[in-house]
C-alpha cells in the first residue's frame, strides 16, 4: 500500500541527504527507510489479517511504494 505519511517521510529524507550530506544523514537514511519498509509490511499484513480478500483486491490494483502511471 503506498502511505503518504510514509511516502513523504522517506522523500523529506532523501531531500535533507541531498542539502545536507553529512555522515549522519548518509548513515541514517538507508537505515530508516529499512525501518519504515518493515512497519509499512507489518501494517500491510495486519490490514489482511483484518480485512482477507477485500484488502487482496486493494492490493492488487495498487502499488505498495511507488506509484504506477500507465
Amino acid at each position: 500500500m503506498l502511505h503518504p505519511q510514509y511516502a513523504g517521510f522517506v522523500l523529506s529524507m532523501f531531500g535533507f541527504l541531498m542539502q545536507w550530506p553529512t555522515i549522519l544523514t548518509v548513515v541514517m537514511f538507508p537505515i530508516l527507510v529499512y525501518m519504515y519498509v518493515r512497519l509499512a509490511r507489518t501494517e500491510e499484513k495486519e490490514a489482511y489479517a483484518e480485512f482477507g480478500d477485500e484488502y487482496s483486491k486493494y492490493a492488487e490494483r495498487t502499488p505498495a511504494f511507488l506509484p504506477r502511471f500507465n
